[in-house]
């Protein structure tokens, strides 16, 4: 005699071994959503990669341009120079689709000369990023 003879058939369904059909639907279900849930992650994470991407492209753009301005030696020149200065950049291999605008404008309530300054902003648009970018500086008169 075998000793699955000498088992009740209660103690039998007890001691079966495998899965039922409900239990691997459960089972399909719950890896199911992770994978969609890990497939969402990737594509939020891509698009946060090549928008911040951008965005530090346009800031290094800016930050160029301000810096440019800055080591203007010419004061009195600074506003013919670069006011309303608009460049697009096409062809470029690292800025390509980018355009920046500069703009100069001199303080136009300052009482005495010794106040005399001069605000330079850098505007970058175009190329992914989702907003304008905008950089300011202040120059004083030397």
């Amino acid at each position: 005699m075998t000793a699955s003879t000498h088992m009740p058939r209660a103690r039998l369904r007890l001691v079966r071994r495998g899965m039922t059909l409900i239990e691997v639907i459960i089972a399909i279900v719950i890896l199911s959503g992770a994978m969609i849930g890990l497939a969402n992650f990737g594509r939020l994470f891509q698009h946060n990669v090549s928008t911040s991407s951008g965005n530090t492209l346009a800031s290094d753009l800016a930050t160029q341009q301000v810096e440019t301005v800055k080591a203007w030696r010419n004061y009195s020149t600074l506003i013919t120079t670069y006011n309303n200065m608009t460049e697009t950049f096409v062809g470029d291999p690292v800025y390509n689709g980018f355009t920046r605008v500069t703009k100069a404008a001199r303080c136009s309530s300052c009482p005495t000369a010794t106040n005399d300054y001069i605000t330079v902003t850098v505007t970058i648009t175009g190329n992914n990023i989702p907003a304008p970018l905008a950089k300011s500086t202040i120059i004083a008169a030397f």
